[in-house]
């Protein structure tokens, strides 16, 4: 875990399964604070508790209903990200103080900026303090034993080292709480299980008659790779046959389920088993002759069923994952910013076929892409561009305007858009081709310099073979 933060002071004060985080953000008055949480441990997505707009003296007051003992949570303000974990019925005070920036360090598009938050107080720090703790410890152990492992030293060798640094973790977090015990045991084993090959022992000591702790991150990052693989493995080389007809029938996850134990009996733990199968399914989609809407029906059918919420929550979103973007779907709808200062929908741009840019203004390789547009505009007349800056101030966006000579439709949205989850927005720049209906033509389209030209260019050649006006001169 990393915590990313900004100068913020936080008090989480709970009463039943509800906490009251109180604090001030000074740097951020006037902008949207969120509390998020992950939606399921497979999918990445995340699910907003509460938002709030910071007032105008920097303070705020967020109200979230905690689901589980001790929930892994990010207080979100643009940019700047704390991730920490909240525990039900406990309250916790925390200072977020950003680094400076370096400007010479070049930042990746859509990177959340998280901050080490300094624990003030309340009945939860001392659970973050020991994690945080933890996290040092491993930092500097991994980095210590970096140059041994590129020097290619024996298993053995890293073995001992491996096995000598969980013996003085285990005495120096003595006595911290159970679920930091937990957190530092599948930590661990997670470096084990990078560095160190033996699946047996990994599986013994880990995993066998262990119950499930999906709300521990460290767990479910080590039990999922530990089964990265399988469920790839028995549909696509080893039962690829009996995969596809389980597909035909009703109960399609169950039979791959059960295909799935026999295939790894180490996977009999149902609980454990259904989120690898879910993972495992989503790898599936594109490969082979699978058909993508009989694994969504699969999925579908299941997360509606499932009584455990990370199963279905898991399954839905994978399911959402491989519908929502689909060409012939319709494009979400976009409300920006233009700029000129009016609030515009994408939706009113439709009725030709669209062009859309998701970018980002400060960014170098996103700006090499925008500046090849002028180009694609002059060629294809009947194409709408449209660029959309996320995350960017007016002035950024502007100065874009300036730099690349934009006369085609400009806007910008904020982190906090809607658009993020729409768009599956994990990187930037994205660019998509919607016709005329406002339906998804390629998702995602072709990059201005590597190939957008041609995909527009086949585009304007299917429409004059269907007699319809072209796109192109």
């Amino acid at each position: 875990m990393r915590f990313l933060w900004f100068l913020l002071v936080v008090p989480f004060l709970a009463s039943g399964q509800y906490a009251t985080i109180r604090g001030v953000a000074p740097l951020a008055i006037g902008q949207e604070i969120q509390l998020r949480v992950n939606d399921d441990p497979v999918s990445g997505k995340e699910r907003v508790l509460a938002k709030q707009t910071v007032d105008v003296d920097g303070s705020f007051e967020l109200k979230p209903i905690v689901n589980d003992k001790v929930q892994y949570a990010i207080l979100q303000v643009g940019q700047n990200c704390a991730d920490f974990f909240m525990e039900r019925d406990k309250d916790l005070e925390l200072s977020f103080v950003p680094p400076a920036k370096d400007p010479t360090k070049p930042e990746a598009f859509y990177e959340r900026h998280f901050f080490v938050p300094k624990i003030l107080g309340g009945k939860s720090a001392k659970l973050n303090e020991q994690i945080i703790a933890f996290n040092d410890t491993i930092d500097r152990f991994l980095e210590a034993i970096y140059p041994m492992l590129k020097q290619r030293k024996s298993p053995a060798f890293v073995a001992e080292k491996v096995s000598g640094f969980e013996k003085s973790v285990q005495e120096k977090f003595r006595g911290s709480e159970p679920f930091v015990q937990d957190y530092i045991k599948y930590s661990i084993a997670g470096v084990e299980q990078t560095f160190l090959t033996d699946r047996d022992r990994l599986y013994n000591k880990y995993l066998k008659d262990v119950q499930p702790q999906f709300h521990n991150p460290a767990y479910t990052d080590f039990a999922l790779q530990y089964f990265q693989g399988e469920v790839y493995k028995m549909a696509v080389v080893n039962r690829y046959d009996e995969c596809k007809k389980a597909l035909d029938g009703k109960e399609a996850f169950a039979a791959l389920e059960r295909i799935m134990m026999e295939e790894e009996p180490r996977l009999k733990n149902t609980s454990i088993g259904r989120l690898v199968l879910i993972e495992g399914i989503d790898g599936l989609f594109g490969q082979r002759d699978f058909e993508d809407e009989k694994l969504i029906t699969a999925l579908k059918h299941f997360g509606m069923l499932s009584s455990n919420s990370y199963h279905g929550n898991a399954a839905k979103n994978i399911a959402d994952k491989h519908t929502s973007l689909v060409a012939g779907t319709p494009a979400p709808n976009i409300v920006f910013v233009s700029a000129d200062g009016t609030e515009k929908k994408l939706s009113d741009l439709f009725g030709t076929y669209v062009f859309l840019e998701l970018t980002d203004a400060t960014n170098g390789y996103s700006n090499r892409e925008t500046n090849v547009i002028p180009n694609l505009k002059d060629e294809f007349k009947f194409i709408r561009f449209v660029t959309i800056c996320v995350g960017n101030s007016e002035k950024e966006m502007l100065d874009l305007k300036r730099k690349m000579n934009i006369d085609w439709e400009l806007g910008r949205i904020e982190l906090s858009s809607q658009t993020l989850e729409d768009y599956q927005i994990r990187s930037l720049p994205l660019f998509f081709i919607i016709d005329p209906q406002g339906m998804f033509h390629a998702i995602p389209a072709k990059d201005p310099t590597k190939g957008a030209q041609q995909e527009l260019m086949s585009l304007n050649e299917k429409l004059k073979a269907k007699s319809k006006r072209g796109v192109g001169r």
